[in-house]
């Protein structure tokens, strides 16, 4: 059984689980996802700065 979606929600965007403070552009955002920065941190970025710098989300990380 295939689920179903709104007809203005793109199936590819998750759903958003609240609002978090992006590390990077230091302001909130509702894309804002757990990464790891390069010494290893975890700390959230937002949907545009894991774009721009590429960081991967933690989930990601745990295959």
């Amino acid at each position: 059984m295939q689920q179903r979606t709104q007809p203005d929600q793109d199936p590819t965007i998750p759903p958003t689980v609240g609002i978090a403070w992006c590390a990077w552009h230091e302001a909130y955002s509702n894309t804002a996802r757990p990464v790891r920065d390069s010494s290893g941190a975890r700390l959230f970025a937002c949907y545009s700065c894991r774009e721009a710098y590429d960081l991967p989300l933690i989930a990601d990380d745990q295959q």
